[in-house]
């Protein structure tokens, strides 16, 4: 996934929001996955895991959906491919590879792939599973085969439709939509748990909300709405931002946990957010998964941190051993989280600012504890230390406002965030 690029272009770097370059590295990673998407299906015709015309057909429905954003589903069908070509199982690689035809079920429904699409399907019977449905839901076409003709009928395209429109909690399109379970969520879900377990040694018990109409639904919508307004009101350019690299939200009930994303779903943020938290709160944790989605897409597309691997460092928010990728991600999520208070504390939103004031300078201390370690054990590419270089002027910047991070005031903040480590070195600004 090292799509080539012109070396004399302009490096856009990640200090300060930017919705438009946000929006082109989705874009990017998109293409990327699409073109080792081509090579997956090459393999896959090698290996006679799936035959010739099938192989072909697939091509040509990632050709002609070439130009709309490549949904998280697309994302989590090609990482089950990649694990099943690792296992060496042939069985779960033909199904993994014809389910990208699955994926795509959703496109010929909507007009964009009209060729006949290959799909997996779930038993003898023809029922056809749909990855953008709710978890186990199928579409069951008029005929029993495991090519779907690209003619649709009216009431065949209202169902598959229908049954994916049913996993949305909140249904406007221009605001980052809420959505309940599908089975690649599930599975997400699955993998946080079992992370959660491993770290704290402590059951999470974590599971997605489901229905719109109870209260605590109604609740937590309300404070979701209100976070995002909130970034909207004291800091635009994050909002669009935002907006521009999250596809949806999934709202969770549990314990243990707050927030994870990963490029296995590229575009879903998972947050289990209390309904007694504030919208500062719900605004703090909405940046904070975005961050990681913008990061995750840079480095794939323009690799930044040569060294993500190295193991051993300590972490500025985490107390178990962790890969030195790990910290990268922690530090620029603190960056731009200490940038987000600065601006509510700039702003007229006064009713924010007490918050606002312990949550900067907790952000601020993991952003100086992370510049410390990452600084001395990285290795960058040359656009690597250049973004690095940013990081530490934007670390300059935000001492300059408040000074150095107030342990009376960091240490307030233990209900979302676990308490800092107060001694790890800072790193001198």
């Amino acid at each position: 996934m090292r799509p080539g690029r012109d070396d004399d272009m302009e490096v856009i770097l990640l200090a300060q929001p930017n919705a438009s370059e946000a929006a082109a590295l989705r874009e990017k990673l998109g293409q990327a996955i699409t073109a080792d998407w081509h090579k997956v299906l090459n393999a896959a015709q090698t290996a006679q895991l799936v035959t010739e015309d099938s192989a072909v057909l697939l091509r040509d429905a990632l050709d002609a959906t070439a130009g709309a954003p490549r949904r998280s589903e697309f994302y989590a069908a090609y990482f089950s491919a990649l694990d099943a070509f690792a296992a060496k199982d042939r069985k779960a690689a033909t199904r993994a590879v014809l389910g990208l035809g699955n994926v795509f079920v959703e496109d010929a429904a909507r007009g964009l792939v009209r060729t006949p699409l290959p799909v997996a399907q779930a038993t003898g019977d023809g029922a056809v599973p749909l990855p953008a449905g709710s978890v186990g839901s199928h579409w069951t076409p008029s005929r029993n085969t495991a090519v779907i003709g690209p003619d649709l009928a009216p009431d065949e395209r209202d169902a598959i439709l229908g049954a994916i429109s049913e996993t949305w909690i909140t249904k406007d399109p221009k605001r980052i939509r809420l959505r309940t379970e599908t089975d690649a969520i599930r599975a997400e879900v699955a993998k946080y748990s079992d992370q959660t377990r491993e770290i704290s040694r402590l059951d999470p018990k974590l599971s997605v909300v489901a229905g719109a109409q109870d209260a605590f639904t109604q609740s937590l919508v309300r404070n979701y709405e209100a976070g995002l307004s909130l970034i909207e009101e004291v800091l635009p350019e994050q909002a669009a931002e935002i907006t521009a690299l999250t596809e949806y939200v999934v709202a969770l009930k549990g314990q243990h946990f707050v927030g994870g994303s990963d490029i296995v779903l590229f575009g879903a943020s998972f947050l289990r957010l209390d309904t007694s938290w504030s919208p500062l709160c719900f605004a703090d944790h909405l940046t904070h998964e975005a961050t990681h989605q913008l990061l995750h897409a840079k480095q794939e597309v323009h690799p930044l941190l040569l060294n993500r691997d190295a193991t051993g460092v300590s972490s500025p928010i985490r107390t178990d051993p962790r890969p030195l990728y790990g910290t990268y991600h922690a530090t620029f999520v603190f960056l731009r989280l200490a940038r987000l208070m600065a601006a509510v504390l700039r702003s007229s939103a006064t009713q924010w600012h007490q918050e606002a004031q312990v949550r900067f300078h907790r952000h601020l201390l993991g952003l100086l504890q992370g510049l410390a370690i990452i600084e001395e054990h990285g290795q960058y590419s040359p656009e690597g230390r250049q973004e690095l270089d940013a990081w530490i002027e934007t670390g300059r910047e935000l001492v300059a406002l408040e000074g150095m991070p107030d342990p009376q005031l960091y240490n307030r903040l233990d209900w979302d965030y676990d308490r800092p480590d107060g001694s790890l070195p800072l790193f001198a600004v």
